[in-house]
């Protein structure tokens, strides 16, 4: 016989889990790559930190009513010491608000210690934003550190100033950003969209907010039957599928960048030129052929089914006149592509960028109005056309 009281118990832990639980969706989104002390555009700081603040300013794709912060450890072997933390409001022209500073407190501790190889969340704060809002986590580093995080142009200052509104004896810097992503809970997202892929997905040659994720995000915002949806852009400028490129390959951190993506439900796939183009040393850097490039393919589209999500994959972009552009490299693109459209009926949806970013009468040149110049990433307006032709194949995903 069934104990009345047992189930009573039952329902009261079920009613109590599904009361707390709380949706988490990413607003904005920065994965590791590695620690770079130089970079070609003579920005980088070139040094590690040592009782210093670090300001990094991050842009909420989507509007929310609580937040949390993930900082990452994740590519170190050693712990990382956060000495404090705090977060403020900046308006539309980057400025400072006043009376907008907020502490972000760990376990309710001022300090954290992440340890090596993991990352960190804060605690949640009340703290509501906007869409499009631009915001500023502040970081004071007590002990030497050189984290291995997403290089970025960071403020820097001396001393531990996480509790002022202005940095005193700041300087701008390219420097690594632990801030690897902007969560939020409270907000109207039931749908999660992870873009997957290297510096045309990151928005290399884009002005700030103009890549493709970005644009998609706000077309998505505008139409009545895409505001179900967040985005989580985790291209990594330089990344490959296989060979060993700017931050991990994309087999090895596939788990870290887009599963773990909190609320995930769809991938688009878009990485592989990076692989594709000619290896300055074939005797010493293995070339993959397009059948192991096709290879990783089935290993993304593997995982990802196996935990559920939806998977996109995007069309590989023309590059003929790019610098690594070669016959060899342009057969393999075109052997990926058509691999890519035979195997459509197998995804959740395809999105033709190539035939998109074609140069009229030139299909294999990416449009020269619609490029930076280097025939390899779009400009502005490439990005817009990018976030275009996505638009379509999101939307028929549907909101519930």
């Amino acid at each position: 016989m069934i104990n009345p009281l047992a189930l009573s118990l039952a329902a009261l832990l079920l009613a109590g889990a599904a009361s707390g639980a709380e949706h988490w969706v990413p607003a904005w989104s920065g994965p590791p790559i590695g620690y770079e002390p130089y970079t070609r555009d003579g920005r980088a700081l070139g040094r590690p930190f040592k009782d210093e603040t670090v300001r990094q300013e991050l842009r909420a794709g989507i509007a929310g009513k609580t937040l949390r912060i993930r900082f990452t450890n994740e590519l170190a072997d050693t712990p990382l010491r956060i000495g404090a933390a705090s977060i403020l409001r900046l308006d539309a022209q980057g400025k400072l608000i006043l009376g907008s500073l907020r502490t972000l407190s760990f376990s309710g501790m001022r300090e954290a210690r992440i340890p090596a190889f993991a990352p960190m969340l804060s605690d949640p704060l009340d703290f509501p934003v906007t869409a499009g809002e631009r915001l500023a986590v502040s970081l004071y580093f007590p002990d030497e550190v050189a984290p291995p995080a997403h290089a970025q142009i960071v403020d820097v200052a001396p001393g531990d100033v996480t509790g002022y509104t202005n940095l005193t004896n700041s300087k701008q810097a390219r420097a690594s950003g632990i801030v690897s992503a902007l969560e939020l809970s409270g907000t109207v997202a039931t749908r999660v969209l992870v873009t997957f892929g290297d510096s045309i997905t990151e928005g290399a040659g884009a002005s700030k907010a103009m890549s493709w994720p970005d644009q998609l995000g706000r077309l998505l915002a505008a139409s009545p039957n895409g505001r179900c949806w967040a985005i989580a852009n985790t291209g990594i400028s330089g990344n490959r599928l296989l060979n060993p490129g700017r931050g991990p390959g994309a087999l090895s951190r596939f788990d870290r960048d887009v599963l773990s993506v909190p609320g995930a439900t769809h991938v688009v796939i878009l990485e592989g030129i990076n692989d594709i183009g000619a290896v300055k040393n074939p005797d010493k850097e293995w070339q993959p052929p397009a059948a192991s490039l096709i290879a990783a393919y089935e290993q993304l589209l593997a995982r990802a089914k196996a935990r559920g999500l939806k998977v996109i994959f995007g069309t590989l972009l023309p590059y003929q006149g790019a610098a690594y552009a070669d016959a060899a490299g342009e057969e393999r693109r075109k052997t990926v592509n058509a691999w890519i459209r035979a195997n459509a009926h197998r995804f959740d949806g395809l999105i033709d960028f190539e035939t998109s970013m074609g140069e009229p009468g030139q299909p294999d040149t990416m449009r020269l109005a619609e490029q930076i110049g280097d025939h390899l990433h779009p400009n502005d307006a490439g990005y817009t056309r990018m976030a275009k032709t996505a638009l379509p194949q999101i939307l028929t995903q549907g909101c519930r």
